[in-house]
């Protein structure tokens, strides 16, 4: 009696369940240089002067930059901003896990987790007086940084800017890769 091959039927689920299993894993986030995250921790303070916030109650508080979620900087944000200022007032790094209500910031950087993606915290933000900025997301934040031919260069959505009561500067809208423009009032 003769006796037939193996057929490949045998590990077709197998070969599915692994190649499901694949498909299913996030993204691994691409290296970044030490170079590249020293850019984008200065582009998180640089861009305050060239933005308006609409008046706050207490103006002599600390500005605050918070880094929401994955936190690619590590100490590298502390030391870009050791000793700068906004105006009068010196810059602080607060790092929040999740985006919440009125956070205690000027500037948000979202990194996003999967407790919480980038267009969560985007949802929780809007309407906020606070410069949203993301790196490559989809939702982007008011400005989302990315890099092109080996530069750090940004995109700015001024629409999501006016849409929580911010003003930016014509001298940054100049500098950015590209711009949405604000919805022209009815």
């Amino acid at each position: 009696m003769a006796t037939r091959p193996p057929t490949t039927t045998a590990r077709l689920p197998r070969r599915l369940v692994l190649a499901l299993a694949v498909a299913l894993l996030p993204a691994t986030p691409r290296a970044q240089s030490p170079l590249e995250i020293a850019v984008k921790a200065a582009y998180l303070y640089k861009f305050a002067p060239f933005v308006d916030w609409p008046a706050e109650a207490d103006s002599t508080a600390p500005f605050a930059i918070c880094v929401i979620g994955a936190d690619s900087f590590g100490p590298v944000l502390e030391r870009a901003v050791s000793g700068q200022r906004v105006g009068e007032r010196p810059i602080v790094v607060r790092r929040l896990s999740l985006a919440v209500a009125n956070p205690p910031c000027q500037i948000a950087y979202l990194g996003g987790t999967r407790a919480q993606p980038v267009k969560d915290a985007l949802r929780i933000l809007r309407g906020s007086p606070i410069l949203t900025v993301t790196e490559g997301s989809d939702p982007a934040g008011i400005i989302d940084l990315g890099l092109v031919d080996g530069r750090v260069r940004f995109r700015i959505d001024e629409q999501a800017a006016a849409d929580n009561r911010l003003t930016i500067s014509s001298k940054l809208l100049s500098l950015a890769l590209a711009v949405r423009p604000r919805k022209a009032a009815a």
